[in-house]
């Protein structure tokens, strides 16, 4: 492939997408996202050509009348340094298509992983995309042909005859095998903190949506915290926890989760797998909808899609339709399959904090179910153990002296299960 590194300055890019006729999702969906994607990744789209492909072609995956009539448009357009395909070619349509046009040819899952590779922050954040990345890269050697299909010889290959594919594919696979080995790691930890956190039996809240629904921002107004907010996509990719307390319930854990999004790369859900099968143990999932999206109809039906094939399509759900504040004249009604699938329906302005009062007595509610009321007299000398018992399990709502002082009367709430272990440890 030729060498397009004068073109790396230059972030204006020009997007094809495929038509979408055939598909569930309609071309306006499709421009909408992908544009998105591109803005996400620091692009300007300056034009989008819309290509209808019923069967792809073999060389450059569009027809050559659509690739000539691109060429043309780009030997106008000199700044653009980049074309962004909404669909996924081979390497060697790939490489056909830049020594076509001149420029940069990038897909939309490659601009997804460089929009992953640019987000994370943590170490573990940094080895998932960079596990997703060689992954993607792994999958796409045998279509390289003859850019890797040189004999190499030396130290660590095979003999004089082995192909350089051969000596990247072994060199991918050891990297891959060293970075599973590193999550495997971190995961043994988190397992640890999991575990005590079970122990306690404390509820735990999974806020899930399409990326940059607001789920952040959400985080943020219900637990007080302060995780990072951008009007970007992808901004969070680790599990971010935070705790808040709601009466009749107690403590409770409030996790945001990675974004969701139509068509996510295998490498990147794979590699991100398992803290989207951490949903799986919420008591509860926030479902976080942008109202003023014009998709929001389709985020949701990306959104469940997504919950079902992880295995909580049917755990319990509050349907958090935020922005409201940005919705000028009559809210929108909602279909029946918003409300089928959901326990409740709220509208909140996350940033300006509409609504999130309503939203906390819906989740106390329907946490509450979990929990039971206790009334306990012990004697004095019992009182800080027993509140230090109470608080894994839920908390003491009031106290107070009875009989004479000789004993105190206390009113607490626990999680059901733990209903028998506190009643015995008062009794003794």
């Amino acid at each position: 492939m030729k060498d397009y590194e004068h073109f790396n300055s230059r972030k204006s890019a020009i997007v094809v997408v495929r038509d979408a006729s055939s598909r569930a999702f309609s071309e306006e969906v499709l421009v909408a996202e992908i544009k998105e994607i591109a803005k996400s990744a620091g692009f300007w789209v300056s034009e989008v050509f819309e290509c209808t492909v019923r069967t792809p072609f073999y060389r450059y995956y569009l027809s050559r009348g659509k690739v000539e009539e691109i060429k043309r448009r780009l030997e106008s357009l000199p700044e653009v340094g980049f074309v962004i395909l909404s669909t996924e070619v081979t390497p060697s349509q790939q490489r056909n298509l830049e020594n076509e046009w001149q420029r940069r040819v990038l897909t939309k899952s490659e601009v997804i992983h460089e929009i992953f590779a640019e987000r994370a922050k943590t170490h573990e954040g940094k080895i998932r995309v960079e596990l997703a990345r060689l992954r993607f890269e792994l999958s796409r050697l045998p279509g390289k042909g003859h850019v890797l299909s040189r004999t190499g010889g030396g130290i660590g290959t095979r003999g004089p005859g082995e192909q350089k594919i051969e000596v990247e594919r072994r060199a991918i696979k050891r990297k891959i095998a060293f970075l599973v080995q590193r999550l495997e790691q971190l995961e043994k930890q988190r397992k640890v903190q999991k575990k005590l956190r079970n122990e306690n039996k404390v509820p735990v809240v999974a806020i899930v949506g399409y990326t940059n629904a607001g789920k952040s921002t959400l985080l943020n107004t219900i637990t007080d915290a302060a995780v990072a907010v951008k009007d970007q996509m992808f901004v969070t990719l680790d599990t971010v926890s935070r705790e808040s307390f709601l009466p009749g319930v107690g403590k409770v854990i409030f996790s945001d989760t990675v974004g969701f999004i139509r068509e996510m790369p295998s490498t990147i859900r794979d590699a991100f797998k398992s803290t989207l099968l951490e949903i799986k143990e919420a008591d509860l999932i926030l479902e976080v909808l942008d109202i003023t999206d014009p998709q929001y109809r389709t985020h949701f039906q990306v959104i469940n899609q997504t919950l079902n094939e992880i295995g909580v399509g049917n755990h319990p759900k509050i349907l958090v339709l935020n922005k409201v504040d940005l919705i000028s004249g009559q809210i929108p009604n909602l279909e029946r399959d918003f409300l089928e699938t959901t326990s409740s329906c709220v509208f909140v302005s996350a940033k300006k904090k509409i609504g999130i009062e309503n939203l906390r007595r819906e989740i106390a509610a329907l946490l509450s179910k979990k929990m039971v009321k206790l009334i306990l007299e012990i004697y004095p000398t019992q009182v800080q153990e027993l509140q230090r018992e109470i608080y894994r399990f839920g908390y003491v709502e009031s106290v107070e002296s009875v009989k004479n002082g000789e004993k105190i009367r206390m009113h607490c709430v626990v999680r059901r299960e733990s209903k028998d272990y506190i009643e015995k440890k008062a009794a003794v």
